[in-house]
């Protein structure tokens, strides 16, 4: 039996419908994600300028006001309503939010002089389309705020127009960012706020891919192991390295044409993300900063900044995704050999899960940068923290903590498959399931001695 056939056969029972399915899902489902969100990103800055008003007042005053609020960046639509029961009334308009101008505003405004209520109404949502809408709608109230304001500084203390836009707009904020010794006019928080957008993706898509085919490939060698057709396989007269190298590369193809759907995906993610809402972004800083020459735009500032990722980028941090499901893969055909039956393989299942889950998490809510030095230590020792951390150091600029990385991770799937090697050639195969499993009966009798001791 040749390589050649051997891999062939492998690649057969690795290679189902299911697997092809899962990754032609993922990759789609990473496209459709960033089309969906990307839409909803729009169609919120769209609609940020629009805002529902009942106008209970009515006089001149609050009717004037509400026609010189497309100057102030807000298109009113108005409605009336006809009871205080606002759940009902929301429902009945179809609206998830109202602003409400209640009789006597004009009177506190002008006659009283004191602070006028104002009455906000919104529907509570959950999820990101919800989370935009309140927001635009708060900045809606703020757009009446803001031509009251005119309004009392023009006709209360007899200010000109000049001198209101002076008093409103004291001064101009001119916003640069700085990174990796770089600095572009741009505003910082517009740019860190599409960075995490993009960079939360990736440990899901590494914690995913990982799980996946780490479980794959503990599944195949244990289900091998208890229908006894590994012990067929290794008997048969071709050498184990051939087996081991045809079983290896068989998963690795697999961990590559995983890593390419998932790199596609998570490409168009970006484009999808990025693409749709730099126009809207660049438009609404132009605004806020009319007289500020030289102010980027979202696309400009990342470029300028080196946080755009090229071609070459990309195939880098694939790279680094291969390495780090090579070495899970790596990891699970040998605790796959020491499974007894198919429950066996959730619990062996359990130390790569543990060690993908804790820099998942890491990478998540803490910063590298500002984590005490032995929690840094630890959390680099993990192979796979390296790749959670790839499209960070490619966009930052840290390529030399990129390499080191790499290069770490390819010592350890050495090391890895040293061991491999090591179990498949020899007879240990055969008995260290059985010997694995008694060692941990042994212990569990321990632990109950001692129990009831105590």
């Amino acid at each position: 039996m040749k390589f050649g056939s051997l891999l062939k056969k492998e690649l057969r029972e690795l290679i189902t419908p299911q697997v092809i399915f899962s990754m032609v899902f993922s990759c789609v489902m990473l496209i459709v994600m960033g089309q969906f969100m990307g839409n909803i990103m729009e169609d919120s800055m769209e609609s940020s300028s629009s805002v529902t008003i009942c106008n209970k007042d009515d006089t001149d005053y609050t009717n004037d006001m509400i026609k010189r609020l497309p100057d102030y960046g807000t298109e009113p639509e108005l409605v009336t309503i006809s009871s205080d029961d606002y759940a009902a009334e929301l429902a009945r308009l179809g609206k998830d939010s109202l602003v409400i101008i209640p009789e006597g505003f004009s009177d506190s405004v002008l006659i009283d002089k004191k602070p006028a209520d104002i009455i906000y109404v919104g529907k509570v949502g959950i999820g990101f389309r919800a989370v935009m809408g309140s927001i635009s709608s708060s900045d809606a109230v703020s757009s009446i705020e803001s031509a009251v304001k005119d309004d009392i500084l023009l006709k209360t203390y007899g200010l000109s127009e000049e001198e209101i836009e002076r008093v409103q707009e004291p001064m101009m904020t001119v916003e640069f960012s700085v990174l990796s010794g770089r600095t572009a006019q741009i505003s910082s928080s517009a740019v860190s706020g599409l960075l995490m957008t993009q960079s939360m993706l990736a440990p899901f898509i590494i914690f995913f891919l990982l799980l996946m085919a780490s479980q794959m490939i503990m599944t195949a060698i244990s289900t091998e192991k208890i229908d006894k057709t590994l012990e067929t396989l290794l008997s048969a007269p071709v050498p184990r390295l051939t087996i081991l190298g045809a079983k290896m590369t068989a998963a690795l193809i697999v961990a590559i044409l995983n890593s390419v759907s998932m790199v596609i995906g998570f490409l168009f993610y970006l484009v999808s993300m990025t693409g749709n809402i730099t126009e809207q972004v660049t438009n609404e800083a132009a605004g806020a900063a009319q007289t500020v020459s030289g102010t980027l735009n979202i696309a400009e500032g990342l470029n300028a900044l080196g946080l755009t990722l090229g071609v070459g980028d990309y195939l880098l941090f694939g790279l680094q995704l291969f390495f780090s499901v090579a070495i899970g893969l790596s990891a699970a055909l040998i605790l796959g050999a020491l499974a007894e039956d198919a429950k066996s393989v959730a619990s062996l299942l359990t130390p790569i899960m543990i060690t993908v889950m804790i820099p998942f998490f890491f990478s998540m809510f803490f910063s590298a940068d500002s984590t005490n030095i032995v929690i840094k230590i630890i959390m680099y020792i993990i192979p796979f923290t390296h790749s959670y951390t790839a499209l960070t150091n490619l966009m930052s600029g840290n390529i030399l903590a990129f390499w080191l990385g790499l290069l770490y991770q390819i010592v350890f799937f050495a090391g890895c498959m040293f061991f491999a090697v090591r179990m498949f050639t020899s007879d240990r195969i055969f008995t260290m399931s059985g010997q694995f499993s008694e060692m941990m009966k042994n212990r569990a009798k321990r632990g109950s001695a001692f129990g009831r001791r105590n």
